[in-house]
């Protein structure tokens, strides 16, 4: 996706979602980025004329205010750069697909907001109310001391959110059934991926678990991330391959594991991608870690 940055779900959380909240000095990624996870970020600070800074959406700009609530659409390419000099807070709530699509009903389908959340009405100052509600919620999921039973309840937190999300921006929108059953699938075919790396992920195969022709499986996913099956796979094992590469793992093993079979295609691969052999990647790793 040019020259975005593809940003792995392993690097933000583990399981299929997390809770974060971040500030000037605990910032992630400031580089223009995507990743086959949805966000929702909400924006708070003092500053005097409610000015945070801007986010840019696939090329589309909006400023950042006090309030500001952003939803972002997997794949979707995106960059927030902070202007104010004054304090803020950002809270994150990042999630799998899968998630989404459990949450989804007949009667509350939230691909109709998602789907579309990259368009300009998806990001809005909330109102006095609706942000105490989120905070709230927010700081109810930073209380928790449930010690058995705690996944379900910071599900329980993220449906929450979920339900507010539709009741603001729901507004009689509906994708086709067409469209959201593709949708589905997508959503399947990510997840099977990520848990299937190092086996066979061939056009033919995935085409056969997901019930559809190679045409028409390689049409779809196309039209709904904007990256092929091939380069998405591609990338997902790659960037496996360079968070197993921070541990003790041979190469050998290292490019196995993440469904090479052929170690100079990995090498190749590998260089083309990141600048660097796996080995170099590996010893900087090593020497960063030791600094």
């Amino acid at each position: 996706m040019g020259d975005a940055h593809f940003l792995s779900a392993a690097e933000v959380y583990n399981g299929n979602y997390s809770f974060t909240k971040r500030d000037a000095s605990h910032e992630f990624s400031k580089d223009l980025h995507y990743h086959d996870f949805y966000e929702v970020q909400f924006y708070l600070s003092e500053v005097e004329n409610g000015v945070i800074g801007e986010i840019q959406i696939n090329g589309q700009k909006r400023t950042l205010m006090q309030g500001c609530l952003v939803l972002i659409n997997m794949f979707d390419q995106h960059q927030i750069k902070i202007t104010t000099d004054k304090p803020y807070i950002r809270y994150c709530i990042s999630f799998d697909s899968s998630l989404l699509l459990f949450a989804c009903s007949n009667t509350c389908n939230l691909f109709n907001i998602f789907s579309n959340c990259a368009e300009m009405k998806y990001s809005k100052p909330l109102s006095p109310a609706q942000i105490r509600t989120f905070i709230n919620i927010y700081n109810n999921h930073e209380k928790l001391s449930l010690k058995n039973g705690r996944e379900i309840m910071e599900k329980a937190f993220i449906l929450e959110i979920f339900a507010h999300i539709y009741d603001m921006f729901y507004d009689g929108q509906n994708i086709s059934s067409t469209d959201s059953r593709s949708m589905e699938v997508v959503t399947k075919l990510i997840g099977y991926i990520d848990t299937h790396i190092a086996e066979d992920l061939s056009l033919e195969s995935l085409s056969e678990y997901v019930s559809f022709s190679t045409f028409h499986l390689s049409r779809m996913f196309k039209r709904y991330t904007g990256t092929t099956l091939n380069k998405y796979i591609i990338t997902k094992r790659i960037d496996k391959a360079k968070l197993l590469l921070h541990g003790s793992m041979s190469i050998t093993n290292v490019s196995k594991e993440v469904g090479f079979n052929n170690y100079n295609h990995f090498y190749r691969t590998f260089k083309n991608m990141t600048g660097y052999s796996p080995a170099d990647y590996k010893d900087s790793e090593i020497k960063e870690e030791i600094l």
